[in-house]
């Protein structure tokens, strides 16, 4: 018989996308470098069984699809200012749409696309596992994340097969589908774009005044001196294979957000292969991941870390955290004893 599941560990999988599936929206944490030190303090506080967080990145060229959907909003607000006809009368009034959100704000969001339509973009996705109380989940900072247009919710779900997408660092790439369905009904991007200058507010080290403020992470002295380092990725071939992972053994103890010079380099995190930058905590630790689908794409991530925080200790990671193989008991479906 398996052992019956201890009611607070309930298994549930997330992600974090726009709330109003707002596509040009760029929503991004208020504080520079702060997110990540804020996301490990409130799941420090909320205590989980398990808490995995990944931050998958990739860049992108999304330019045709933004200019599609520009000309796309433009046919759908000329139709929604045409004045509807009556086919018994031929009196004329007014479409009910002509009095939404989406209409009285076409303009300013057909203006955020020419904004953005034509710079570098990169695909964003936020997407983990909890083993806990699921209402603590709210408590994550992600609801922060925001711009005038929108700002980023989590959503909530049992799903387990989203597991297999957290161990193979899957992210959803094509969102064409999902911009374009803002020009009618609306569907929930499970990616959501950034530029590169929005990457420091999401991917960095935490930035703590004091190393007791996060109880759980291993700090090291932050040395100033930084190497050169790599730049962005080069194009990597078809069929890359699982995620390639290290782990840092230490984190820099970094007590205020580096100078703009200093941290303009995280700018180019990006690469044409989907990289990750994970947190990984159980109780009393919490692990920092890097990944990448190739080993020299990794190395070369690892050059832009090294290369805005110093030398990093890192060590080869495993593709699944430990705690999974503890995740059949959890869920009341190990193995019958004998």
């Amino acid at each position: 018989m398996s052992e019956k599941k201890d009611a607070t560990e309930e298994v549930r999988f997330f992600n974090v996308s726009l709330i109003n599936a707002t596509p040009m929206s760029i929503p991004k944490f208020p504080q520079p470098q702060r997110l990540i030190g804020e996301l490990i303090h409130s799941i420090e506080a909320a205590s989980p069984t398990f808490a995995w967080v990944q931050f998958l990145f990739r860049r992108v060229n999304l330019s045709p699809t933004l200019v599609a959907l520009k000309n796309a909003m433009h046919v759908a607000a000329e139709q929604i200012k045409t004045p509807k006809r009556s086919w018994i009368d031929e009196s004329e009034s007014d479409r009910p749409e002509l009095y939404r959100d989406w209409y009285r704000r076409s303009g300013e969001r057909i203006k955020r696309i020419d904004a953005i339509a034509n710079v570098p973009h990169v695909l964003f996705a936020i997407q983990g596992m909890w083993v806990g109380d699921p209402r603590q989940l709210s408590t994550l900072p992600f609801k922060d994340c925001y711009d005038e247009l929108d700002r980023l919710g989590t959503f909530v779900y049992r799903n387990p097969w989203m597991l297999v997408e957290l161990v193979e660092r899957r992210m959803v790439e094509d969102v064409s589908p999902y911009i374009m369905s803002y020009a009618g009904s609306r569907l929930e991007p499970p990616s959501f774009l950034i530029t590169p200058d929005e990457i420091p507010h999401f991917v960095h080290l935490p930035v703590v005044k004091e190393q007791s403020a996060l109880k759980s992470v291993a700090f090291t002295q932050y040395s100033p001196v930084v190497s050169k380092g790599g730049v962005e990725g080069a194009e990597e071939p078809e069929g890359r294979g699982a995620a390639k992972v290290l782990r840092l053994t230490e984190v820099p103890l970094i007590k205020e957000p580096l100078k703009e010079k200093e941290a303009e380099r995280l700018s180019l995190m990006s690469s044409p292969t989907v990289r990750s930058l994970e947190v990984a905590f159980t109780p009393g630790k919490t692990d920092f991941l890097i990944s990448s689908h190739s080993m020299p794409d990794l190395n070369r991530y690892l050059a832009v870390l090294k290369s805005v925080y110093g030398e990093l200790s890192v060590v080869g990671g495993q593709s699944k955290p430990a705690f999974l193989a503890d995740l059949p008991r959890i869920v009341g479906v190990d193995a019958p004893r004998r």
